[in-house]
């Protein structure tokens, strides 16, 4: 009867076992454990064994000459034999089982020393009887002619252990050599392919309007914003203030005001409030307007002498004024002479001193001081200033140089002009510059120029670069803002990378080559394929890199 013969490994665990007797065709199953078996060293695992075996209608059979594996086996109901060819054994021939690998087994013995197969210790079922010709190879008619004591060749269970390694590494190494091979014909092939094309230059020169509102912009007509660009510069500088100034109190008196009238006509002399009155440097007001008057020149005549000397009639009153500078200065002693008045024909004239002057010196910002720190200032660049705005653009914007504008503010000083500057304070001086610019998107302004520019190629040729445009003579006023833009235009052959793909894919790198020098414009063809084997380039799209330029 045939048999199923599973090899156990070291690294299986019971539930490998129980699946490959489970799913074995055959109904006699023989389990062949390695020398050092560690899963079946198990009272539990080999019970578990031989239930599975029941449950499945199988019979197991364990071949090993390992005792205590044989008492286990023993203990769960299963058969052992010594090896493949060796009938399976119970309890009762374990001596026998004991005995070296090397040991030659004696047939006819075995034959006549075997106890009949213990049916109760095997599965009940009446079709699953193990006997020695259900384990063992069938006889050849060689065998029966052989001598009862003719000796039994011994066959040895294979050891696949030690070619396991060898085993994993001639398949890892066939694997990755599939996978080279792949990568190389299939992955790593790429090409690269640079086209020159020569080219011929077109001034372009156009006059273009601007604006400032988004609502407003229209690129197809030539009408494209503005952005303003700004910034500010501050310039700061110390200064030493040199200017003193009195904050003392001011002297005050009474001065005697003293008018002549002569006729009817002339009878009063007005003296407003602010009158100045000088007697040498000292200068002093009147705080409230009065005036001096004469009711009748008659009465005047008669009771004063005067009068024959042709003066007229005299009128005198008293008034408060205060100098005008503080200062001790102003405090002057009676009866001082030389009074002048800025209101022609009153006479002044103090008869008592006048007092309440003192002096407190302070230091003030004055204008010279101002004028020495503008010098150090630092003056402003416009040139600098205009490099600094262009530096700060975004790459995708124009500058119009054309627009920029400095406008320099006054210089501040800290304290202002005339304040006291106070202890442990340094007067400060600061100016600011603004500069500004206008900018204007580049992808409108080439799409403008592009636009412009179809009606001017012929339909042969090709616009392969706008330059760089730049823009003069911007003029803004209250109506409009305009300007000149200008760049000068490549125009070439008419090739486009599409043109160069279809005929590139799938060819030979000399023919290709070929192919697109032969149209006309085209100046130089180079193509670098990714590794040395690679003679074609791909058919896959993907795999190919076109650069077409422009001939400098």
């Amino acid at each position: 009867m045939n048999k199923d013969v599973i090899y156990i490994e070291p690294e299986d665990d019971i539930t490998d076992i129980i699946n490959r007797i489970k799913t074995a065709k055959q109904k006699i199953v023989a389990l062949v454990p390695p020398q050092k078996i560690g899963v079946l060293r198990s009272a539990l695992n080999t019970k578990l064994v031989a239930k599975t075996a029941a449950a499945v209608e199988k019979a197991v059979v364990i071949v090993t000459v390992d005792p205590a594996l044989i008492k286990l086996a023993i203990s769960a109901g299963i058969p052992v034999a010594k090896n493949l060819q060796s009938r399976p054994m119970m309890p009762s021939e374990i001596s026998q089982l004991a005995q070296p690998e090397e040991e030659i087994i004696d047939e006819t013995k075995e034959k006549t020393a075997a106890p009949a197969y213990q049916p109760h210790l095997a599965p009940k079922q009446p079709d699953q009887v193990i006997n020695s010709q259900d384990l063992a190879e069938p006889e050849t008619k060689s065998d029966k002619t052989n001598k009862p004591f003719q000796k039994a060749s011994k066959t040895k269970i294979p050891n696949l252990d030690r070619y396991r390694k060898w085993i994993i590494l001639g398949a890892a190494g066939f694997v990755l050599l599939v996978g080279l091979l792949v990568w190389a014909l299939v992955i790593a092939p790429s090409a690269k392919i640079s086209v020159l094309v020569r080219t011929t230059a077109n001034n372009f020169s156009e006059n273009i309007n601007f604006t400032l509102k988004t609502s407003e912009e229209d690129v197809k007509s030539g009408k494209l914003l503005l952005e303003e660009q700004k910034q500010t510069d501050k310039a700061e500088t110390e200064f030493v203030a040199t200017g003193t100034k009195n904050v003392g109190e001011k002297a005050s008196g009474k001065l005697v005001l003293t008018a002549y009238f002569k006729d009817d006509n002339n009878k009063s002399k007005a003296i407003p409030a602010g009158t100045v009155f000088s007697t040498g440097e000292q200068k002093f007001t009147i705080t409230k307007a009065t005036a001096i008057t004469v009711e009748n020149t008659d009465s005047c005549e008669k009771a004063n002498s005067l009068t024959e000397m042709g003066l007229g009639c005299k009128r005198s009153i008293t008034v408060d004024v205060v100098a005008q500078q503080p200062g001790a200065a102003s405090n002057i002693a009676a009866g001082t002479t030389n009074w002048t008045c800025s209101v022609a024909g009153v006479i002044a004239a103090n008869a008592i001193a006048f007092t309440g002057g003192t002096d407190k010196n302070i230091t003030i910002v004055q204008q010279s001081d101002i004028d020495k720190a503008k010098e150090k200032l630092s003056s402003s660049n416009e040139t600098s200033g205009k490099k600094k705005l262009i530096k700060g653009l975004s790459k995708s914007m124009v500058a119009l140089e054309s627009s920029f504008k400095q406008t320099v503010g006054d210089p501040v000083s800290t304290p202002k002009l005339g304040e006291e500057v106070k202890e442990g304070v340094t007067p400060k001086l600061e100016s600011t510059t603004t500069y500004t610019m206008y900018a204007v998107d580049k992808a409108n302004l080439e799409d403008y120029i592009r636009a412009k520019s179809k009606s001017k190629v012929s339909k042969d040729q090709k616009l392969y670069s706008v330059g760089s445009p730049f823009i003069e003579r911007f003029v803004q006023n209250d109506k409009e803002i305009t300007a000149k833009l200008k760049t000068i235009l490549q125009v070439g052959p008419k090739i486009t990378e599409r043109d160069i793909l279809a005929k590139s894919q799938g060819r030979k790198i000399g023919e290709v080559q070929s192919l697109i020098k032969s149209i006309n414009g085209v100046s130089t063809v180079t193509i670098k394929p990714s590794f040395f084997w690679v003679t074609s380039v791909p058919s896959n799209a993907n795999k190919v890199t076109i650069e077409l330029k422009v001939e400098e």
